[in-house]
């Protein structure tokens, strides 16, 4: 009996393993950890700035840069963050991967978790689960041009309370997923994300339910309702916003000096990420590598 069930065992471990092998089971895409920051000449577009194009830049925002001096190359596509797999902006994505023929792929986020035999890799990750895909599918490295969340909370700790980054860190994905429908259950909503987003050192049991977080809110943002805070609005003007400036930065950052170092490889980089990030870093990109 013993021996049976070791052998089960074996075979089952084995299964599993085939399973993430032939890329049926995936894991979370790892972070692509930098060596050599870029100290940039030009630096990236900040938030307030974007303001004043929020509407009126192309979507999606597609570029290519080579670099003469290291012979690699770049393919930058900002889209609309979707979860609807018959987007048109996807077919450009898919348009520029083939043309360009990538070495290698960053991506927003951190996608993964997926099972491929009953979940759409664009339903349930959005592009980043299409470009996963397509770098499993041709095999090559694909990973997330993000900074640690560890790292993002450290920088901000410097600056802003535990209260208030906590506050970002749980309404962050609040809203951001309002894009794809407002919840049926905000309260509900609200507690996962805090009890998932705010479980790091420098944040974590600061707030214990949505009704705390509902609180502070109040206090600080008299007169708007949370719980329809649609996406598009950015954050209020307060310490929400700052924050949300100071992060975007910090992870562009930290992107393009993946990109930079990439392409000092001779490699040619893939990159995709939400519209707003492709104008914001392209002259500061651009005068690193032309």
């Amino acid at each position: 009996m013993i021996k049976k069930i070791g052998i089960a065992i074996g075979l089952l471990c084995g299964f599993v393993l085939a399973l993430f092998y032939f890329k049926v089971l995936w894991v979370l895409a790892p972070h692509y950890e930098v060596t050599n920051p870029v100290k940039l000449a030009v630096p990236i577009m900040d938030m307030e700035a974007y303001k004043e194009i929020w509407d009126t830049h192309r979507r999606p925002y597609i570029y290519t840069i080579h670099s003469p001096e290291y012979q690699g190359s770049v393919c930058i596509v900002g889209v609309d963050h979707t979860k609807d797999s018959a987007n048109p902006q996807l077919d450009s994505l898919l348009y520029y991967w083939e043309v360009f023929n990538p070495e290698v792929a960053l991506v927003e986020g951190r996608v993964g978790n997926l099972i491929t035999w009953f979940q759409d890799p664009v339903k349930e990750l959005g592009e980043g689960g299409m470009v996963t895909q397509l770098a499993n599918k041709k095999g090559i490295d694909l990973y997330s041009w993000e900074p640690t969340r560890e790292d993002e909370i450290a920088s901000l700790i410097k600056k802003y309370s535990s209260e208030e980054v906590a506050m970002f860190y749980t309404f962050r994905p609040y809203f951001g997923n309002m894009r794809y429908g407002e919840y049926s259950d905000p309260e509900s909503a609200l507690q996962g994300y805090l009890e998932s987003r705010t479980d790091y050192p420098e944040i974590q049991g600061v707030f214990t339910s949505w009704e705390e977080l509902d609180r502070k809110w109040k206090e600080d943002f008299p007169g708007i309702e949370w719980r329809n805070y649609g996406a598009g609005k950015g954050y209020p003007d307060g310490y929400l916003d700052e924050i949300w400036n100071h992060v975007n930065i910090f992870r562009d950052e930290h992107m393009i000096s993946a990109i930079v170092e990439l392409v000092k490889e001779g490699q040619k980089v893939f990159v995709t990420m939400g519209a707003s990030h492709a104008p914001r870093i392209e002259k500061s990109l651009k005068v690193v590598l032309e």
